[in-house]
């Protein structure tokens, strides 16, 4: 099925195992490397509250609620081949504490977020945002 639809002679220079991470990506999700790669907007930067408790907690999800952090904010649950080092990530702040949820532009890898005054605020709007989130309805 996969050669009739891909397939070609450019195909017999991969191994299977390099065909599926060229498709799937890596099985890895470092978000130290995403921390590191991450940019900020808004008013936001490294040292932010919001953005230091923002990490603390997506360091503590699973391995399920980070796929789902991804995404909300990507529109894939799959990190590039060469890791999330190799993704453009964007916070902005998205106006002063308040009731609303985390928002993303999945376009652009842009996650908006609001300056929420308690860690646990923000844990638990992040948590009904990626569980809630459906994409394009196309899954």
């Amino acid at each position: 099925g996969f050669m009739k639809v891909c397939g070609g002679p450019a195909l017999r220079l991969f191994r299977p195992e390099e065909l599926h991470l060229m498709i799937c990506g890596t099985d890895t999700l470092d978000f130290d490397a995403l921390e590191q790669n991450a940019q900020y907007d808004g008013g936001f930067n490294a040292d932010s509250a919001v953005i230091k408790n923002l990490w603390r907690i997506l360091k503590s999800f699973s391995f399920e609620q980070k796929k789902k952090f991804l995404m909300f904010c990507t529109g894939s649950d799959r990190a590039p081949i060469n890791g999330l080092k190799d993704l453009t990530f964007t916070i902005s702040r998205n106006g002063p504490d308040s009731d609303s949820l985390p928002t993303s532009h999945t376009c652009f890898n842009h996650l908006l977020l609001p300056e929420y005054a308690s860690p646990e605020k923000l844990e638990r709007s992040l948590n009904i945002a990626i569980e809630n989130c459906k994409g394009f309805g196309l899954l």
